[in-house]
């Protein structure tokens, strides 16, 4: 087994371990303090697309909307956590999913073609290689389609105590707030939030 391969499976039992109990419970206590979400899925279901999927879609509740929203597309969603992903297809019948994570997926097999958009909210603060991540999701993407991020930001706005503790008290669920410089670097237009407490970014495929 490779070093890589061997990192993948630790951090794939953590998530069992974590997520195993939490998964019952996680949305009551994330729509506390994971915002943005809920407008970019509002923008997305007015967009122009036919194929969707969200990394890191955990118990399919952002799928369960989009799904509302827009009841004739096709979605999917790659998740790591495999008790995650028994939540999201009790919740989500009808949605293909696929258990991976966002350095190596193979979207295209997911939903049996290059997807229109790709989807990470609140999911790329927490993948070990963000760039690979990142650059996985742009390779797979339809011509012409779109990769969506909401996610922590920098806290840049916010007084330092509290940008301080909100940090440590982050690192303690393995999450790393995105770095603007780094998504600019790969072609992603951005916005953020107040105290840029939160950041929506956009990439278009050519």
């Amino acid at each position: 087994m490779s070093s890589a391969q061997a990192i993948s499976n630790d951090h794939r039992a953590f998530l069992n371990r974590y997520y195993g109990i939490s998964r019952h419970f996680y949305d009551l206590t994330r729509k506390y303090y994971l915002f943005g979400r809920d407008t970019e899925l509002r923008e997305l279901a007015g967009e122009d697309w036919q194929s969707l999927i969200e990394v890191g879609p955990g118990t399919g509740r952002n799928l369960d909307k989009l799904r509302r929203f827009r009841p004739n597309v096709s979605l999917g969603g790659v998740e790591a956590c495999d008790e995650m992903l028994l939540s999201a297809r009790r919740r989500c019948p009808g949605v293909s999913f696929s258990q991976g994570f966002a350095e190596t997926a193979d979207y295209r097999s997911v939903l049996g073609q290059a997807p229109e958009r790709i989807l990470f909210s609140y999911c790329l603060s927490m993948v070990q290689g963000q760039d690979q991540a990142i650059e996985r999701a742009q390779q797979a993407l339809a011509a012409g389609g779109q990769l969506v991020l909401v996610d922590f930001a920098d806290f840049a706005g916010l007084p330092r105590a509290a940008a301080a503790s909100l940090s440590r008290w982050l690192r303690t669920f393995h999450v790393q707030p995105m770095a603007a410089d780094r998504l600019r670097a790969h072609g992603f237009d951005l916005s953020f939030g107040p105290g840029r407490y939160f950041l929506r970014g956009r990439w278009r495929a050519a």
